[in-house]
């Protein structure tokens, strides 16, 4: 199997893995996995989603050999639908942001993104097909970017998070790594039993920097201005859109929901084995201190009208999609994960979310956009990012 061949070349340099099957395993459980649309599809999963198989340690020492005794509901969606588990992909500690083994396949001097580190670089250097992710600020989305892989994040809600291991149960969703647009729509299908067909695209995308357009590197304009004259040459009409006020104050409201709801998420770890907690971490409790329910309530507050309010946006401009920069460009060096800037806000609305590769940086590492969509149009999106990959390489 090619896959396990690019593991024996390459393992130890990327370090995408903190648990494997042995190859023998895999192969037997490759040949005899049920049939449905993953049948043939090797799969790398998180090590914050559980499986009965392998243990789930959440990149930290507190978790060390922790064993699940069942799989969580996208594992096993995975495996009905004809998967081949192979292994648990690195995550940073916790799925937050404290920098892990994991190597970018391009440099191995460079970060590969966070939290789905591992999920990322696995897919992007060959050696799984597609990996399970979890996005709760831009963990699937940034990693996709920095590693040149297509990156996709669902509807919030849209897939069960029971056997996920919960950091902010306001933002929480389940996504997932593939080489390509397609083979990101028939996970999608066989994960959400969504018909194989997809949407029409209506030919109507928005070009929309944000509040934070500053953080852009020239390598991140450059990708975008691609993307739109891609789309323009295609025939699709790309709007020009000013940052909207509604989604400026989301940006700190969905970080003091986020910093609050983990503090508490994290009240046991806290309490028994604070000395195993990176100092990053550790930080990040402290700056939740001040903190208090009302702020909460308020931020919440905020987040459900930005929400409404997006949503009248976007159907009032009737947009497919709007493409927006996936990161600030391309991948730092290995003492960060990389920032969110500019996933925050979308994760925060619940929206879906896919990144597309779509040029190289001035280092040569991969830069691209992600597409936006419309809460529960998760098709809509992907027919948009179908036709924009399609864009790209000129076959529209």
């Amino acid at each position: 199997m090619k896959e396990l061949a690019r593991v024996a070349e390459r393992g130890e340099e990327v370090q995408a893995w903190v648990n494997r099957h042995p190859d023998e395993l895999v192969l037997k459980e490759f040949a005899s996995a049920p049939s449905g649309p993953l049948k043939g599809w090797t799969l790398g999963v998180k090590d914050v989603i559980d499986t009965c198989d392998l243990p789930t340690e959440r990149g930290s020492s507190i978790y060390s050999g922790n064993q699940p005794r069942n799989d969580a509901a996208c594992v096993a969606l995975a495996r009905e639908a004809g998967a081949t588990i192979t292994g648990k992909t690195v995550t940073t500690e916790f799925a937050l942001f404290t920098p892990n083994a994991t190597r970018n396949p391009h440099d191995l001097k460079r970060t590969p993104g966070g939290s789905s580190s591992g999920s990322a670089a696995a897919v992007a250097d060959m050696q799984v097909r597609s990996a399970l992710g979890t996005q709760t600020v831009g963990s699937v989305i940034r990693p996709a970017a920095f590693c040149g892989v297509v990156g996709f994040k669902p509807t919030r809600q849209l897939l069960p998070l029971a056997g996920v291991a919960t950091l902010s149960h306001a933002f929480d969703t389940i996504g997932w790594f593939t080489r390509d647009v397609a083979d990101s729509i028939t996970m999608f299908n066989a994960l959400t039993n969504a018909e194989a067909t997809q949407n029409t695209f209506g030919g109507k995308v928005g070009r929309y920097l944000s509040h934070q357009a500053n953080e852009a590197q020239p390598e991140a304009l450059q990708s975008m201005q691609t993307m739109a004259t891609a789309f323009a040459q295609a025939g699709v009409e790309v709007v020009d859109l000013e940052p909207q006020p509604h989604l400026e104050s989301l940006f700190e409201a969905a970080n003091l929901i986020l910093h609050y709801e983990t503090k508490r998420v994290f009240a046991w770890e806290r309490a028994t084995s604070f000395d195993a907690i990176s100092p990053l971490v550790q930080r990040m409790f402290a700056n939740a201190d001040s903190i208090t329910y009302q702020d909460y309530v308020g931020a919440q507050s905020e987040l459900q009208r930005a929400r409404e309010s997006h949503t009248r946006f976007m159907a009032n401009h009737d947009l497919d999609a709007l493409f927006t920069p996936s990161a600030p460009g391309e991948a730092p060096l290995l003492r960060t994960t990389g920032d969110s800037v500019f996933n925050r806000v979308w994760t925060s609305l619940g929206v879906p979310a896919i990144h597309l590769p779509v040029l190289n940086g001035p280092n040569g590492l991969p830069v691209g956009v992600q597409l936006v969509g419309q809460l529960w149009s998760d098709k809509r999106l992907l027919a948009a990012a179908s036709f924009a990959e399609n864009s790209l390489t000129g076959r529209n």
